[in-house]
């Protein structure tokens, strides 16, 4: 069973493999592709999270802490505009300066956030080897990658990298037994 830093070396290895074959079906199905830097940069960053991202289900993996503080990122975005204007309303707080109070919304917005987090990887899903080590959860990732870039020409690019990133990430995990890559959850 790999760890970090071998899943690491697979999707930096495999990387350039899965350009080229993309760009021989792209070649194939009639369809340019021409990526940019930028493209290839960000394909590689979706692509290496993906090589090390089903390992988010195994409570001793530094992906899954990282996660943690990143997916915070994502509870401010969604609660602090919220958060600042309610505790703006409280009387006994509207009158201290707005940074004081845009803090105290961000405080509250990382709490939830990571009340949220551990709830959510607390789940019976996400059992060491489970639902994350899924062709569904690669899809789902992809997904969710073609779905933010969406407004972007790569977009399916990006997605596909994805769930590449996490398929090459089961191949290695599962090279004994390779019938389980195709496993549904």
């Amino acid at each position: 069973m790999p760890n970090l830093v071998a899943h690491l070396r697979i999707g930096m290895i495999t990387y350039p493999l899965f350009v080229l074959l993309y760009g021989l079906i792209s070649k194939i199905l009639n369809y340019n592709f021409t990526p940019s830097a930028i493209e290839l940069a960000v394909s590689y960053a979706v692509y290496i999270l993906g090589s090390d991202l089903p390992d988010l289900d195994s409570s001793n993996a530094p992906l899954r802490n990282f996660t943690k503080a990143i997916s915070l990122s994502f509870a401010i975005y969604v609660f602090t505009s919220f958060l600042f204007e309610k505790i703006a309303t409280i009387k006994q707080i509207k009158t201290l300066p707005e940074i004081v109070i845009l803090t105290l919304a961000i405080s509250i917005s990382m709490l939830i956030g990571v009340g949220l987090v551990n709830l959510f990887l607390s789940l019976p899903i996400f059992s060491h080897r489970g639902f994350a080590h899924s062709i569904t959860f690669a899809a789902i990732y992809g997904l969710i990658i073609y779905l933010f870039s969406s407004s972007s020409d790569s977009a399916i690019f990006y997605g596909i990298s994805a769930f590449s990133g996490v398929m090459i990430h089961m191949i290695a995990d599962y090279r004994s037994n390779p019938i389980k890559i195709f496993k549904l959850h």
